[in-house]
């Protein structure tokens, strides 16, 4: 099974509440994922650098929501291998996705620094829809935002994936792999589990 199978359920339980939400408008009122812009009509940006997206508003008074499944849903496998790595999966909600890199020995500030640039760097590539194979829908097929911060010898990057597909994390994961052959060695990645 391949890390995008096995991450499928998450990013379906995202796509159906996305859904659901929607459905709670009149046709036609629904704007979804698009950026906030800020009262000098420059792009709002959040606290990760991004611009901020936000799920669906109301384009009848400009009123938005954000998706937050009220429970975890299961992924399909609970580990996958993506090149040398193995990868555990754990419960989640694809709006809020821990993907935790534990080091194998203490890291250095510069390792810490390099491997959180890597997960911005992929979010930054979502965030613009880089994996979205093209649009097929009303969905951007992309990121919305992150978080990343050291917890011990953890870095945990906690993901907004938005409508980005499950495909994406394949190669955020292949380079992980790379980032411990070349750069520091990792203990463990984990994807899934609470975000707190």
């Amino acid at each position: 099974m391949t890390l995008a199978e096995a991450l499928e359920p998450l990013y379906r339980g995202y796509l159906r509440r996305l859904e659901e939400m929607v459905s709670r408008l009149p046709p036609g009122a629904a704007l979804t994922e698009k950026t906030s812009q800020g009262e000098d009509g420059k792009l709002a940006l959040g606290s990760d650098g991004l611009p901020l997206r936000f799920d669906v508003a109301d384009a009848r008074d400009g009123h938005t929501w954000e998706v937050h499944g009220a429970k975890v849903d299961e992924p399909a496998a609970r580990s996958v291998r993506a090149g040398s790595l193995e990868v555990l999966l754990e419960p989640g909600n694809w709006e809020e996705l821990p993907v935790v890199c534990g080091f194998a020995r203490p890291p250095s500030p510069g390792e810490v620094e390099a491997l959180a640039e890597l997960l911005r760097g992929f979010t930054v590539l979502a965030w613009h829809g880089g994996f979205s194979g093209g649009r097929e829908d009303r969905w951007r097929q992309s990121a919305h935002g992150m978080r990343v911060e050291l917890r011990e010898d953890e870095v945990w990057a906690v993901l907004d994936l938005g409508t980005c597909p499950p495909a994406a994390l394949e190669p955020l994961c292949l380079a992980l792999a790379g980032f411990g052959e070349e750069r520091a060695p990792l203990s463990s990645v984990r994807i899934g589990g609470k975000a707190g």
